[in-house]
């Protein structure tokens, strides 16, 4: 039973492959708000984070779970051009999609952090009631848009099958499709050693051929993850990081490799490309992983060995991350904040020519 069902799902993944080729997304953070919205500032005053090994953690015990006081002091190394802002703005929300259709973004993939109390992100912010504010605003864009499923405590498959059928219940028309079936990334999917339940033609509490079926893509980090996505059925990989060389699945030098395995295996792939990497604001023990984006080389860079490596979906980490300093979104030159040189749209302009590039080579 299990043979015939995978080979069902191989067939449905090929269809999904044909519709989302050459497409480039890009990972979406609804999680700000400021006074004028919601009476208070969230994540731009994100506090700074512990380390978990203790011998770390003590020495930098004095900034811990210290906040930023925006607008003055934000969690960033990089201001933000229209200065800190509300995700539930609707005139923000204009301007980020233009700017997105103007970069050539084919989809906006949405974090979503849960419902009620099941909350993953570390500041206790819950999306799931802006999340309708975005797709409304995307509604008339022509861009697409995707759920970016985080893993709040007590995640499991059962959870995220429940989790499918409230969004999709509640959204699913608003959301793009690839052979009839919303696009959702699943992040940290190697969490849970085990999806077939949801994710497999015959699991106990499968999502496949219901109204709640999706094209699932699990995040990719290491080499064990193959075996993860095939025996849970995922129908494709995500690379999420913009550090290179932080996991096998954001160096660039293996991505030839992934999508070997991705095509022979029958699953999408998506390689995630960012501008950098620097969240030593809100974790000051990190600058091991810091990336330096040398004027938009490092951007460049890796949107040219992405496209080299033929993934189906190039994703964009991010375009408004701005604690981790993965934003693409423009950023104004700040006294004490780092910025992008003349050109405040610098890595917007960059993306622009590459999905041109990358759709003329299809």
């Amino acid at each position: 039973m299990r043979v015939a069902g995978l080979a069902a799902l191989a067939v449905a993944a090929s269809a999904c492959r044909r519709e989302l080729r050459g497409k480039v997304h890009a990972f979406y953070y609804l999680w700000y708000d400021t006074p004028q919205f919601n009476g208070e500032y969230t994540h731009w005053n994100h506090a700074v984070l512990p380390h978990w090994d203790p011998r770390v953690r003590e020495r930098y015990a004095a900034t811990e779970n210290t906040s930023f006081s925006p607008p003055e002091t934000i969690h960033s190394v990089f201001y933000p051009a229209r200065g800190p802002y509300s995700s539930r703005d609707p005139a923000l929300l204009a301007s980020h999609v233009e700017a997105m259709k103007r970069a050539g973004v084919d989809c906006v993939v949405l974090s979503w952090t849960g419902r009620g109390r099941r909350v993953s992100d570390t500041q206790g912010v819950s999306t799931d009631e802006v999340f309708p504010v975005v797709l409304d605003a995307l509604a008339a864009s022509g861009i697409g848009a995707a759920i970016h499923l985080e893993p709040y405590e007590g995640r499991s498959p059962e959870t995220v099958r429940d989790d499918l059928a409230y969004l999709l219940d509640r959204y699913g028309d608003g959301l793009l499709r690839a052979c009839g079936r919303p696009v959702v990334y699943v992040y940290d999917a190697y969490h849970s050693p085990d999806w077939s339940p949801v994710f497999c033609p015959d699991g106990a509490r499968t999502v496949r051929g219901t109204a709640h079926d999706v094209v699932a893509i699990a995040t990719f980090l290491d080499t064990n993850d193959r075996a993860l996505a095939t025996r849970s059925c995922f129908d494709g990989v995500y690379t999420y990081f913009a550090t290179d060389g932080f996991t096998y699945g954001s160096t660039r030098r293996n991505w030839p490799h992934l999508v070997q395995w991705a095509r022979a295996e029958d699953k999408l792939v998506s390689l995630s490309v960012g501008p950098g990497y620097d969240d030593t604001k809100i974790r000051p023990w990190n600058a091991v992983a810091a990336r330096d984006r040398r004027a938009g080389d490092y951007f460049r860079d890796a949107l040219r060995d992405a496209m080299a490596a033929h993934p189906d979906i190039i994703s964009v980490t991010s375009f408004n991350e701005w604690g981790e300093g993965t934003q693409i979104e423009e950023a104004a030159p700040t006294p004490g904040y780092l910025d992008y040189g003349p050109n405040p749209a610098l890595y917007l302009d960059i993306l622009a020519r590459a999905t041109r590039t990358f759709r003329d080579d299809l």
